[in-house]
């Protein structure tokens, strides 16, 4: 799966998208050998995200079984409490300047790990809510974390807005705001239920007493020596008090499966369906094709029958609206990762290449737009695409209109009548 790899024709590019302007061999033989769709991951208006996109790639449809991102990760840093209540929430480490009303919300992605992990300790030694109340904090990837509220006896829920104010919510998901206020917002209920606006109120004192915190550590008093921007607020969404009802992988399919995944999200929904977990990223200071180079033996001895990998790649550069290092990215996994593993598969084995969203650069956020597909095995009958790409996958054969019935065709021949 390739991460936001997907992407609409970039002016910088001729007018090609980053797919279309990288040089892709492998891709471009896989799709001469075997079948391209086009995918709607989850609806017309909605863009998925990596968990989301997930769900959907492994055949659980997340327009039926989603409850919103903040569960997903919460169970996957088992902040999850299985008894009494919990509702997580998808944290940004953002700067926030009252004096300028400029906000940036990942804080440059320039926040040292180290640098987060002291923040989150801090945070938690010298924050404290209520005492029938609970919180599990963490941060991960430079801007982002988790936030859990947990409690044995106070009622909490997740319908409470986003203090974030780059994404609304749209039922269980979130949404991306393509022009964002430049203020946080404050959190609030959806509607009177006394849990949700407990849970607001525990919301806002948590932000407000963090940011206190964030404000005066000796992290963010470097930061600012070094002419950086202070982390110095957390902004949260996608909030969720219910964990998606999800059947076993093995006992939909009769096949066992092994995730390597690089977001908590991932590792809650393997647990959900009984799949191996392992988390999967370049070390500190590792280059993509080393990593490439070095994951790749481990997916072939893996003794799982199917294998789902998360290459985060081509992601980052579309939400920064570089195209040139997203062309890089693509080239950089079709040359190291793509060809190696095409290699190595033999003649009984199918091989899937999609991704879990777009992330178009001229936008730097999710789109849910079609994501192009390519699938070669056995019993996948080659049709006439001869290029890996957007534009190309629209003319596939292969039968899957949606990212959710692609393992169902590719496992029957059918998309088991779901539209």
């Amino acid at each position: 799966m390739l991460c936001g790899g997907a992407d609409r024709p970039v002016a910088e590019l001729g007018g090609l998208t980053p797919f279309e302007a990288a040089a892709t061999p492998h891709l471009d033989a896989l799709a001469g050998r075997g079948s391209s769709a086009a995918l709607e991951v989850i609806a017309p208006d909605v863009p998925p995200e990596s968990d989301s996109g997930a769900m959907a790639l492994l055949g659980y449809d997340p327009a039926t079984h989603y409850t919103g991102r903040g569960p997903l990760e919460g169970l996957g840093m088992d902040f999850w409490q299985p008894d009494g209540y919990s509702v997580a929430f998808r944290v940004n480490f953002a700067s926030w300047d009252p004096q300028t009303r400029r906000l940036d919300r990942r804080t440059s992605r320039d926040l040292d790990e180290d640098d987060q992990t002291r923040l989150v300790e801090e945070i938690t030694e010298q924050v404290r809510l209520d005492d029938r109340v609970g919180f599990s904090l963490t941060g991960f990837g430079r801007h982002r974390g988790i936030l859990a509220l947990t409690s044995d006896t106070v009622p909490l829920s997740g319908k409470v807005t986003n203090t974030d104010p780059g994404f609304v919510s749209r039922g269980p998901f979130g949404v991306p705001v393509n022009a964002p206020s430049a203020t946080p917002a404050t959190c609030t209920p959806f509607d009177g239920d006394p849990a949700a606006a407990t849970t607001a109120e525990l919301v806002n004192r948590f932000v407000a007493a963090s940011a206190e915190v964030m404000q005066r550590s000796e992290v963010n008093a470097r930061r600012r020596a070094l002419g950086r921007r202070p982390a110095n607020l957390l902004l949260v969404r996608d909030a969720g008090d219910t964990l998606p009802q999800l059947a076993g992988f093995t006992e939909r399919t009769g096949l066992t499966l092994s995730m390597y995944g690089q977001v908590p999200a991932e590792r809650g929904l393997a647990q959900l369906i009984g799949a191996r977990f392992t988390r999967s990223r370049p070390a500190r200071g590792q280059s993509e094709p080393d990593y490439y180079r070095e994951l790749l033996p481990r997916l072939l001895a893996d003794p799982a029958d199917a294998v789902f990998v998360h290459l985060k790649g081509p992601d980052e550069p579309g939400h920064d609206g570089r195209p040139h290092d997203k062309v890089r990215a693509v080239e950089e996994i079709d040359a190291h990762f793509v060809g190696p593993l095409a290699e190595a598969l033999t003649e009984d084995d199918t091989l899937v290449v999609t991704c879990d969203h777009a992330t178009p650069c001229e936008m730097g956020i999710h789109s849910p737009d079609l994501v192009p597909a390519v699938a070669v095995g056995p019993r996948v009958a080659a049709d006439a695409v001869t290029e890996f790409g957007e534009k190309a996958a629209l003319g596939g054969s292969l039968g899957a209109r949606r990212a959710s019935d692609l393992l169902s065709v590719l496992l029957t021949g059918s998309d088991g009548g779901r539209r």
